[in-house]
């Protein structure tokens, strides 16, 4: 290590539907893909400040390996994950672009940074089990007798990857358990990533976590032959992207982070109230979840950090607990009493505006996909608004995730702040009033810095 929806849907759909909806994509590896492009100008990032020093669990979720020329280097995220395609626009959600979900097959239409600076971040993923189900080994790769870099995500969301991907012929499925291979070094700098991805169809060249195996894949040349004699798939097209960066032998590496595409900054950069007023929040580096995270060999040294949850408990702070101010977001909960929650995701027809949308229509940009909510389970994040009670010296830092649930429709607030709980002190009133619940905790955390 260097130092310092219900989107989990079943995988066991329709096989024959699969297969066709695969084959398509092997003989196109974009097919049905939008083939809009563009070159969106490059912005200058905000000035930022350097991020805290990491605590030892976030330092290894941040840290992940990959396969270079034959050899294991290590990998270091450094930002979010960006999707290279936009829904239409929803005033409901101010100007929060509606970012599409990650899907294979789909070229991308919007970009992070220019087009020419970004490889390819290929993930190897095993498909060679039963026909009905030839994913299994990458749900469930210990009864395949196979180790992976990056857990699935019904066991583990790896570090600033997609909690889903859409799949033809399977629908949206939790992400699958994969390796990792990249074809350059991209001088050891922060660098945006497209995905792409390849199905491995035989075990024998299984990489596994060291690359040991006679016909293991841990190289472009390897993957090159594979493919030749049909071991593997074809190399499919995704709209996703991922940011990192690869150490040196040393450790080394520079974390500048490349000129942003005015989309990327549109969605890193998110509205929350403060002291009555609406301030500018820039979004850095993922979220973190601090229950305890278990470790299982089949995925190395892999950190399985834990789902995100209200009242989960908060054991590991990402860094220095008196660096960590509260991040208040006020859920909107006065529906039926059959689904209090309904006004969280279909704001407008409460007549109500979020700064940030519920997970079943996009992800906000850095924020889990979903959340455990004590008597409803594992839910799509619900739409929201954003309260901070401090700009933290303008740096920045990792916020501690408070919930409050606002069960009165009349002091939830506005866009534009000139109504409603915009501050510490109303919302301190609206609870007092029983407008609004108590501050609920959760295990999870978000890294910005107020602009």
């Amino acid at each position: 290590m260097t130092k310092s929806r219900n989107r989990t849907a079943g995988v066991a759909l329709a096989s024959v539907v699969a297969t066709f909806a695969l084959a398509m994509l092997l003989a196109v590896p974009n097919a049905g893909a939008s083939l809009v492009t563009n070159s969106p100008g490059m912005m200058a990032s905000p000035p930022l400040t350097p991020q805290p020093t990491p605590h030892h669990l976030l330092s290894d979720a941040e840290q992940m390996p990959a396969f270079l020329n034959g050899s294991i280097v290590n990998t270091i995220y450094l930002q979010g994950n960006f999707v290279g395609t936009l829904n239409a626009k929803n005033s409901t959600f101010g100007m929060e672009p509606m970012a599409g979900e990650p899907a294979i097959g789909v070229t991308p239409t919007v970009y992070p940074t220019a087009r020419a600076n970004i490889p390819a971040f290929t993930v190897l993923v095993p498909w060679w089990g039963p026909t009905a189900t030839p994913y299994a080994p990458a749900y469930n790769p210990a009864a395949y007798g196979i180790h992976e870099m990056c857990a699935p995500a019904t066991v583990a969301v790896c570090w600033d990857h997609p909690a889903t991907i859409n799949v033809p012929g399977l629908g949206t499925v939790p992400l699958p358990g994969h390796d990792h291979l990249i074809g350059t070094a991209a001088g050891n700098k922060d660098t945006w990533w497209n995905l792409k991805v390849v199905l491995v169809f035989e075990s024998k060249y299984w990489p596994g976590l060291n690359g040991g195996r006679s016909h293991g894949i841990t190289s472009i040349g390897a993957l090159t032959a594979a493919q030749a004699v049909g071991a593997v798939s074809a190399t499919l097209g995704t709209n996703d992207f991922l940011n990192f960066a690869v150490a040196s032998p040393s450790g080394a590496y520079n974390p500048t982070q490349p000129p942003a595409s005015r989309t990327l900054q549109l969605s890193e950069q998110m509205p929350a109230f403060l002291k009555g007023r609406v301030v500018n929040t820039l979004y850095e580096n993922g979220y973190f979840t601090s229950s305890n995270a278990p470790r299982m060999g089949t995925f190395g040294m892999e950190p399985l950090l834990s789902q995100a949850g209200v009242g989960a408990p908060d054991i590991h702070d990402p860094i220095s607990n008196a660096n960590e101010p509260a991040f208040i977001v006020l859920v909107p909960w006065w529906g039926p009493a059959s689904a209090p929650y309904a006004p969280a995701y279909n704001p407008a027809a409460y007549g109500i505006k979020l700064m940030c949308a519920p997970d079943s229509i996009a992800l906000c940009y850095d924020h889990p996909a979903t959340i455990d909510v004590p008597g409803l389970g594992v839910v799509p994040l619900p739409g929201h608004d954003h309260l901070i009670t401090e700009a933290f010296h303008h740096t920045d830092t990792w916020w501690s995730l408070i919930v409050v649930l606002v069960t009165d429709p009349s002091v939830f607030p506005n866009l534009a702040g000139t109504h409603g709980i915009t501050s510490l002190a109303s919302l301190t009133a609206a609870q007092a009033a029983g407008q609004a619940s108590a501050d609920l905790g959760t295990n999870t955390y978000l890294n910005f810095e107020v602009v």
